[in-house]
């Protein structure tokens, strides 16, 4: 019995490790609201050219290349050369990790995946989140009061809406 409560305590716990946090906390082990400067100050991390921007009128996020776009985004995106990218045991291309402009805090995620991954990142994302809030052929998303979660065939954006207004 012992062993069967160790092991079940076992298991858990490197669950939990691996996860890192739930999506309403931050990504795997950054919060939401810590300071990008100490955050991502190891040699390691690189700074994107490309950056979020939301859209008003269509009501979600999109990456911009653009110079002049790039510039009207409130966000800088990070992403750690040496990391080998995860989401849940889905296996992603690369982890953008957002900093406000302005607050210089973390504040959103922006995960690279291939199309074949989309599935798996929805069931693990209404695994934690519930049902989307938004469902069309191409995208999915959650709208909730605290968090905004968009999968899309190339992109899961997660932004955390206690950072301020997009």
């Amino acid at each position: 019995m012992k062993r069967l409560l160790l092991t079940c305590l076992l298991v858990l716990v490197a669950t939990s490790a691996a996860w890192g946090m739930n999506l309403r906390q931050g990504f795997g082990k950054y919060r939401y609201g810590e300071s990008c400067d100490t955050m991502f100050a190891k040699p390691s991390f690189a700074v994107e050219r490309a950056r979020p921007l939301w859209n008003a009128q269509l009501q979600m996020f999109g990456l911009a290349y653009d110079p002049d776009t790039v510039a009207k985004s409130p966000f800088i995106l990070h992403y750690d050369r040496d990391e080998k990218p995860e989401f849940d045991g889905v296996p992603l291309n690369r982890i953008y990790y957002g900093c406000n402009k302005d607050s210089g805090r973390f504040s959103l995620v922006v995960l690279v995946h291939d199309l074949l991954s989309v599935g798996k990142l929805v069931e693990k994302v209404t695994a934690e989140l519930g049902s989307p809030t938004t469902t069309t052929m191409i995208q999915t998303i959650w709208a909730l009061p605290d968090l905004y979660v968009q999968i899309d065939q190339v992109y899961m954006i997660v932004y955390d809406r206690r950072a301020g207004k997009i």
